[in-house]
C-alpha cells in the first residue's frame, strides 16, 4: 500500500478489539517515529499493549473503547532567553536533548517520568477550542499535524487504524506512559490498534473551497492530485481549516482559517497536500508574502 492508498483507507477508529499489534510492526513504528524525532525536534513516543493506553483520561471530543495502544505527538515551543537556561540542569546537561536516568527513548513501549520532570501537558481548563494565535505555538502544531499525520499513515500502511485525539489533563495520570522534559507538552495522541468496526463515510468541502489559484491560469495537474490528497487529511469535526494559494510564479502557501485546533489539521493538510502533489513540484512560500500578490489569486 502506497501513502496515498493509505490516505484513502485512513478512517477515524475510536473503537479497537483486543488483539495484540504484532511485535514486528511494532518495531517499524519505532523506526518510524524515531526519524519523524530526528527530523522535526519533537519527542513523540509509543506505549503499546496496556489494558488502557489513555490510562483513564477524558478525551477532548470523542468516545474511544479498547485503546491499547497510543502514540504521544509531544513537543515544546521554540526555545530563546530565559527558558534555554531552565532547559539545563546542574551537570551542565541539557534536559531537553538527553534522556533522564532510567527513560526509555523516544518511540519505546514503556516510558516513565523522570523525577522533577515539569510537565506541561494540556488542559482542557486552559486549552480554547480556536486556531493558535503565538507565532512558536502555532509552529509546533503545525508540526504536530505534519509529522503526526506521517506516522498515522505508516500505521495504516502496516495494516492499523487510528485515530487522533486530544487527552484532557495528561499530566495527571498516576502512571504516565511518557516522559515530558521542562517546557514540553502533549499536544495530541494517536490511538491506533486492529479496528473493531469500519470507518464511516468521509465528508468534504468542494476543492474549490480550499484552493486559491491566479485568475486566467488552469490549474496544474500536480497542484490538483496535491489539493485532492490534502481534501483527504484529517481535522477536527471535519472541518478542513486550510486554504491553499498557488501564485504565479509557481510557488505555494497554505494558511489555516477558521477552525478547531487549526494549525494541527493544517500541518495534516500539509504532509498530504506533497505527497499528493510530489515533494519535487512543491515550492512552499514565505508566509509573509505580500498581500498584493495574494490578491492576484482568486477561488
Amino acid at each position: 500500500m502506497n501513502l496515498l492508498e493509505a490516505m484513502e483507507q485512513r478512517h477515524a477508529i475510536r473503537a479497537y478489539t483486543d488483539e495484540p499489534v504484532d511485535q514486528a510492526i511494532l518495531d517499524i513504528l519505532r523506526a518510524e517515529i524515531d526519524a519523524c524525532n530526528q527530523e522535526s525536534g519533537l519527542h513523540i513516543q509509543m506505549a503499546a499493549g496496556l489494558d488502557d493506553a489513555f490510562l483513564g483520561l477524558k478525551t477532548h471530543y470523542g468516545r474511544f473503547t479498547g485503546v491499547h495502544n497510543a502514540i504521544a505527538l509531544i513537543g515544546r515551543t521554540e526555545r530563546g532567553g530565559a527558558a534555554d537556561d531552565a532547559m539545563v540542569d546542574a551537570g551542565g546537561h541539557d534536559t531537553a536533548t538527553e534522556p533522564a536516568a532510567g527513560v526509555a527513548e523516544s518511540g519505546s513501549a514503556a516510558i516513565a517520568t523522570p523525577n522533577n520532570a515539569a510537565t506541561a501537558a494540556w488542559h482542557k481548563s486552559t486549552a480554547v477550542d480556536e486556531a493558535a494565535t503565538d507565532p512558536s505555538e502555532i509552529a509546533l502544531q503545525e508540526r504536530v499535524g505534519y509529522y503526526g499525520e506521517r506516522v498515522a499513515l505508516r500505521a495504516v500502511q502496516l495494516g492499523l487504524e487510528t485515530s487522533w485525539a486530544v487527552l484532557d489533563d495528561a499530566d495527571t495520570a498516576e502512571h504516565p506512559r511518557w516522559c515530558l522534559y521542562p517546557g514540553e507538552k502533549i499536544v495530541w495522541v494517536l490511538a491506533f490498534g486492529h479496528g473493531a468496526r469500519p470507518g464511516g463515510r468521509r465528508r468534504s468541502k468542494p476543492l474549490e473551497e480550499l484552493c486559491r489559484i491566479p485568475d486566467g491560469m488552469a490549474m496544474p495537474d500536480w497542484f490538483r492530485a496535491g489539493m485532492e490528497a490534502a481534501m483527504l487529511a484529517p481535522t477536527s469535526l471535519s472541518q478542513q481549516p486550510f486554504l491553499f494559494t498557488l501564485y504565479e510564479d509557481g510557488t505555494v502557501s497554505a494558511e489555516a482559517t477558521e477552525g478547531l485546533f487549526a494549525h494541527v489539521g493544517l500541518g495534516c493538510a500539509k504532509y498530504h497536500f506533497e505527497v499528493g502533489a510530489g515533494r519535487e513540484n512543491v515550492r512552499w512560500r514565505d508566509t509573509a508574502a505580500s498581500g498584493e500578490e495574494a490578491a492576484g489569486a482568486t477561488d
